[in-house]
Order: structure tokens, then C-alpha cells, then sequence
């Protein structure tokens, strides 16, 4: 072998290594790469009132003054067993923009502070002592009236006894504890 050839050789080795170097390399750049990039979220409105006043959770009382007295056997205004009224609470979340889940839960009946239990009082939507539901967001409309029916029960029970319970919650105020919680519905 001559000092050129072997001269060559060496150069076409070299050339050849080269050639695996730089396809290497391409080869790892096509499977390397980078992306970046900015994401911007807003969060959602949260707006909820109960009979006007801004709220989450609140514990409203309502007195006779508070309750549409719809059937009223007593004399001159008065209430008496088998009175009947509603109470109504205007549960309003315009500027929301969640579905809001809400809980009306009775938490207390008193007359002249004392309190009764539901054999004497009720106040229930329809079925039960606790109105629930969800208000779909929707743009146009997010209000939900929500009625408690007030029964002063007995006035086809009353025995000798409950008359004189009744005797003494004369010319006494019925006072009704609601709590009212609203939350975001998931």
C-alpha cells in the first residue's frame, strides 16, 4: 500500500464518520423540539341575593308581618289554629354565570319566643320542611321564587289540652327562623 492510498483510505474514513456524525445529529434534531405558549381563563361572575339583600348563607326571620296569612280563622287580624300563609323568598342570581344550587332549611318556629314543634307548626314546600333545587345559568333569567307554606296546625284536633297550650301563645308574634345557603352547583 501505497503512502497515498492509504492517504485516501484515511480520508474517506473521515469523510464517512462525518457523514454519520452530521446524519446523526439531523436525526436527533427532528425529534427535539420546543412549543411554548400563554393561555388566558377568566373566571365567572358570582352575583346571588335573597329578597335583595347580597348573600352565600343568611338566616332570615319572618313575623306575622313577614307571612301572607291566605286562610285566617282568628278575630280583627289575629291568627289562630288553622291559620294558613306563605312565606316568600325571591332568590335572585342575575349576573352569575354558574349554575347556582340553593337550600331554603326551616331552622327554628317560635311564639313569643318559645319555640313549637311541628305538631303545632308547619312550614314546608309542599312535601317537606327544606326547599332545594339549582338554577341553570342562563343569560335572560337566573330568579326563583321560592314559597313556604305556614300552617298553624290543630284547629281540627283541639282537645281541652291544646286549647290551653293555644291560650297561652295569645297575643304573642310567630316567629319563623329560615336559613338560605347558595353555592355554586358542580
Amino acid at each position: 500500500m501505497t503512502k497515498e492510498n492509504k492517504k485516501g483510505k484515511s480520508l474517506l474514513v473521515i469523510a464517512a464518520l462525518l457523514l454519520v456524525v452530521f446524519i446523526g445529529i439531523g436525526t436527533y434534531a427532528i425529534y427535539r423540539s420546543t412549543a411554548s405558549g400563554t393561555a388566558t381563563v377568566s373566571t365567572a361572575n358570582w352575583s346571588v341575593k335573597i329578597n335583595n339583600a347580597d348573600m352565600e348563607t343568611k338566616t332570615f326571620t319572618f313575623n306575622n308581618a313577614d307571612i301572607s296569612w291566605t286562610s285566617n280563622p282568628g278575630k280583627n287580624g289575629k291568627i289562630a289554629p288553622g291559620a294558613k300563609g306563605t312565606i316568600t323568598l325571591e332568590l335572585d342570581a342575575t349576573g352569575s354565570e354558574v349554575d347556582v344550587a340553593y337550600t331554603a332549611t326551616v331552622k327554628s318556629i317560635k311564639i313569643g319566643g318559645t319555640a313549637v314543634t311541628g305538631d303545632d307548626f308547619t312550614v314546608k314546600t309542599k312535601e317537606t320542611t327544606d326547599a332545594a333545587g339549582t338554577i341553570t345559568y342562563n343569560a335572560d333569567s337566573m330568579k326563583k321564587t321560592i314559597t313556604l307554606e305556614v300552617t298553624w296546625n290543630g284547629a281540627d284536633s283541639d282537645t281541652t289540652t291544646k286549647d290551653t297550650a293555644d291560650k297561652a301563645m295569645a297575643g304573642k308574634d310567630v316567629e319563623i327562623e329560615v336559613e338560605v345557603t347558595a353555592k355554586q352547583s358542580l
